[in-house]
């Protein structure tokens, strides 16, 4: 093998190792998971009766899951959120599919790694273009 071609190769590999690490972890924004009904062992709050949107903390805060209700077969979903502040983060929808949808009404959850910015011990604001839904401040 060429002595230039045995200098590179160490460094190709690191490049390649990077790549590889980078591609495992999530686009800043956007979700870690997304999926038809509520998030398991949270209770929906009052608030949500008659099919309003809500949010909710998950894993200790880790994440913020946020419920949307609509058609089964074309539900609406959160395509990314972004920080506004240490106390509001704004959440872009995606776009609604095209064709025919269902006329039913179900909640649909799509989840979020909870910003590094966001403050957890004093009320959230989760910003949505229609709606404005409030994360509670975590205890201790």
């Amino acid at each position: 093998m060429p002595r230039t071609a045995t200098r590179l190769l160490p460094a190709v590999a690191a490049l390649v190792a990077v790549a590889a690490l980078a591609g495992c972890s999530s686009a800043p924004g956007r979700p870690v998971d997304d999926y038809a009904g509520e998030p398991k062992g949270v209770q929906a709050p009052a608030s949500s009766a008659g099919g309003a949107a809500w949010a909710a903390w998950l894993e200790d805060g880790a994440r913020v899951a946020i419920v949307l209700y609509g058609s089964s077969s074309c539900p609406p979903k959160v395509q990314n959120i972004s920080v506004s502040g240490a106390d509001t983060i704004k959440a872009v929808l995606a776009p609604a599919p095209g064709g025919i949808c269902t006329r039913d009404y179900v909640p649909h959850t799509t989840v979020f790694a909870t910003p590094d910015h966001i403050t957890k011990s004093a009320e959230v604001n989760v910003v949505l273009p229609d709606a404005t839904l409030t994360l509670p401040a975590r205890q201790g």
